[in-house]
């Protein structure tokens, strides 16, 4: 793995040019933050694909750099699906590992939509408050019937 040594102006990806004043990246970043889509369109969807098209060079050249992880793991997806696609006595094992994968990704993706403010917490109940409940349940009714 090849590693490029960095100069100590260059951080976090944001090059800080030692040469610009004060003043001058003030107004820099007072340009930048003008640049918003409803208020130029047309400019931040050119930034926006340039972008795009430099961070898609990028990982490009990151993955070619790691070819050999990638190839092991397009064989590994090749030889999975012709598992799932193949007949045989390994389909039961096969469908068994769908329904498990398909479940841990159903609550995962539930999991996912409750941090961005989604759904309706079901999945929260069940994993952190349900079975305490389940539990303590017994105890109210027999304290109900007392």
């Amino acid at each position: 793995m090849r590693r490029t040594a960095m100069s100590k102006e260059h951080h976090n990806g944001s090059f800080l040019d030692s040469s610009l004043s004060s003043e001058q990246r003030r107004k820099e970043q007072e340009a930048r933050q003008s640049i918003v889509l409803w208020g130029k369109p047309v400019l931040t969807l050119q930034y926006f694909f340039l972008e795009t098209l430099t961070n898609a060079k990028e990982w490009t050249i990151k993955l070619w750099h790691r070819r050999r992880i990638v190839v092991s793991l397009l064989l590994l997806l090749a030889l999975l699906t012709s598992t799932y696609y193949i007949e045989g006595a390994h389909q039961r094992y096969v469908q068994y590992m769908e329904k498990k994968l398909l479940w841990c990704a159903y609550w995962a993706g539930l999991g996912i939509l409750s941090s961005v403010g989604l759904g309706t917490g079901l999945h929260t109940f069940l994993l952190y408050l349900g079975n305490p409940a389940y539990k303590m349940a017994p105890d109210f009714d027999a304290e109900s019937h007392a």
